[in-house]
């Protein structure tokens, strides 16, 4: 089932006289795992911005993006929450001092019961098996416990797409292996669909079962 779909999609920046994206067409189904790739300055993360709209950049923009069975700029506030953003920098999506703090951030912020948040957080804490660092400070992480809180803050609002914008760059080798792993998981146990934004296609590419190469507009 296709959850997913961009059409015929062109964006510029203002003040640019050449295209961030021309002319992108694809589709995604319910439960892929996707990988984006393509040079640097071909609009890998203007694209990912765009699906997520409440992240969409000033500019001209053509063509559709439609998911859920509707236009992405017409989802509602808890619709769009299907739609679920990683950053490259963790610091850019953190915005609480304390873990569990962060994790019920975005609930909190759409009035979910006290008893919903709690149950939410517990079941994402046990997932990512994040209970030895429940209380502490988000300053006192490491790079990859940010990492993965900023995955957890967004799986918590039970997505069902997560876009990842090159989400492993500033990882060393052995966290991008458990953050990978984790992907993994989502997506095979969870049934999450996946589109990440990659310059390095040996660390995901036996994950994903479609490639997408954007070309520069």
């Amino acid at each position: 089932m296709e959850i997913l779909e961009v059409k015929n999609l062109s964006f510029n920046y203002p003040k640019c006289d050449s295209f961030a994206l021309k002319d992108v067409s694809f589709s995604v189904n319910e439960g892929e795992f996707v990988i984006i790739s393509g040079e640097s300055g071909c609009g890998k993360t203007t694209l990912l911005r765009l699906i997520k709209d409440v992240c969409s950049p000033n500019g001209t923009m053509t063509g559709e993006i439609n998911s859920f069975g509707k236009n992405v700029k017409a989802l509602s506030i808890k619709e769009n929450t299907q739609i679920g953003f990683v950053m490259q920098n963790p610091q850019n999506q953190i915005v609480c001092d304390n873990v569990w703090e962060e994790l019920a951030f975005g609930l909190e912020n759409l009035k979910y019961s006290k008893n919903e948040i709690r149950k939410r957080v517990a079941e994402v804490c046990s997932f990512f098996g994040m209970n030895n660092y429940f209380h502490k400070k988000t300053s006192e992480l490491s790079g990859g416990e940010k990492q993965l809180l900023a995955l957890a803050s967004v799986l918590v609002m039970e997505p069902k797409i997560l876009l990842f914008d090159e989400a492993t760059s500033q990882l060393d080798p052995i966290a991008t292996i458990d953050f990978m792993n984790h992907l993994h998981r989502i997506n095979d146990e969870l049934g999450i669909t996946i589109i990440m934004v990659s310059h390095n296609l040996d660390e995901c590419f036996n994950l994903a079962n479609r490639l997408i190469i954007l070309d520069k507009g």
